[in-house]
Order: C-alpha cells, then structure tokens, then sequence
C-alpha cells in the first residue's frame, strides 16, 4: 500500500482524496492550519477505512513547517510515495484593483508561495528515496483561455502553479519521479458554498441551473481522481474531471432530454 501526504486536506477536495485513498487501504497525512480539524477529520476517516489516516499542522507557506510535514510521514510511515499540493485559497466576485491587501496575500502566500515549498520539499525528499509522485491541484481559469469574473487573482496563482508543473515535469525528467496535476472541475465544498452566500438572490436564481449541470459532489469526483493517480505512469499527466465532452453531455441530458440534477438541497440551497 502506498503512502500519502494531502495538504489541505481536512475540508473539501483535500478531503475527499484522502477518504479515497483510505478507503483503498494506504496509509494518508492530512494536512490544516487547525488541530482541532485534523482531530476530527482523523477520526472520522480512520473509523470507516483499511488505511491509517494521521495529521499535522501545517501552514505551507512556511517551509520549515512543510519540511517538518515530510520528516513526519517518512518516520511514521517509512516513505512518502504521493505528495499532493492541493492547500489553497479562493476568494472571488471582485476586481482586482477592489481585492483587500489581506485576501491578495492569503493567495498568493497559499496557492503559489505555499505550493512552489512543498513542491521544493517533495522533489527533494522524492531524489532522495530514489522515487515519487507529485500532483498539484489547477483550478479557475489556470491556463488563461476564460476570463471568471471576480477571480483574477486567484487564477493568476493558478497559472503560476501550471507553469511551476510544467518545471517540474522537465526537471524530472527520465528519474522515477512522476510529476502530474489535477483539474477537479466545480465540486460543491465548504469554501464554494462560502463565495455563494455572498452572491444576491437574483445572481444565485441566474447561474444556479448552469451549475447544477456542470458541478459535482466531492465524493462523486474523489474516487476517480485517486484512481487515475494510481493508474498513472506518465509524467505529465492533467487528470480532468470535468471534461469539456462531459460539460456537453450534460447540457444535452439536461436540455434535450429534461434530465434535472439537484446539488444543493442537501446543503439546504
């Protein structure tokens, strides 16, 4: 069985991965800036699944923190095999020029300080076992082809980590480090339905039927992600969810056929 380490990984896509992988029978690190949520998160995982779930603090955009991360999963479980960079911050639905200092430092330190540190350390720690398999988490318009209002800021530390992925895949080049990335389409999380309360009523009423086509539950997604990742032997490699054939397909199913998918009852929308 393998082992992993997750960042961010006690809400959301963070946590549906390591879920997925537990249930699997590997052994996971979680990751949060809080005890208290790796407390519960660890124990709610580790009832349910074959694989040991454990946990650290750890805000990654301090690197010594993120080292001392390694240094736990190589001691408790004698290797890391996977490293995923998925500990980010999104916060959108306003111009650039109107974000508030505080909330352009908290993406940038996040997404592209925080991630560029556990890349440095997992590729390091990766050279030194002799291998290893790195995945950073995409999101928003991270190759620059769709301007989404409001998200700017958030997509350009995107972009950054899709051109660092890039880096890192040539850098690595014929080793038996595998260096890959995830595009996890729009998965309804905690930090999602946060950016919706902020929407009024009548933009909600607008966008809600398109998102209810093209969005997903995270535990619908999280499986399948982890099994790529598993079955993946290429460096390189985007994982897509939400592919632009699967978009089509749903607004055909939708439209032409009727078929209504419902998300957000369950989270009381």
């Amino acid at each position: 069985m393998a082992n992993v380490v997750i960042t961010g990984s006690t809400k959301g896509l963070g946590k549906g991965l390591a879920d997925a992988f537990a249930r699997l029978g590997h052994n996971v690190v979680i990751t949060s800036r809080r005890q208290a949520d790796i407390a519960t998160v660890t124990q709610e995982i580790n009832k349910k699944s074959e694989g040991q779930i454990i946990g650290q603090v750890c805000d990654i955009s301090d690197k010594k923190q993120v080292e001392a991360l390694w240094d736990l999963a190589k001691t408790e479980f004698g290797s890391v095999d996977y490293w995923i960079n998925n500990a980010g911050y999104a916060s959108g639905q306003s111009p650039i020029h109107k974000i508030p200092e505080n909330l352009i430092h908290s993406m940038i330190d996040t997404n592209s300080l925080g991630t560029l540190f556990c890349s440095q350390v997992a590729i390091t720690g990766f050279r030194k076992q002799g291998s290893g398999r790195l995945y950073n988490v995409l999101g928003g318009s991270f190759d620059g082809k769709r301007i989404i209002k409001g998200m700017g800021v958030y997509s350009s530390t995107k972009a950054s980590i899709n051109v660092l992925t890039k880096y890192l895949v040539a850098e690595n080049k014929n080793t038996n480090i595998i260096v890959g990335s995830i595009s996890p389409g729009i998965l309804i999380t905690e930090n999602w339905l946060n950016e919706q309360k902020r929407l009024s009523p009548e933009a909600w009423k607008k966008i809600r039927p398109t998102i209810n086509m093209i969005a997903d539950q995270v535990e619908t997604a999280t499986p399948w992600i982890v099994d790529q990742m598993i079955e993946n032997t290429k460096s390189g490699k985007r994982i897509a969810w939400l592919t632009p054939w699967k978009i089509i397909s749903r607004v055909i199913q939708a439209k032409l056929f009727g078929k209504k998918r419902d998300l957000f009852s369950r989270h009381g929308l």
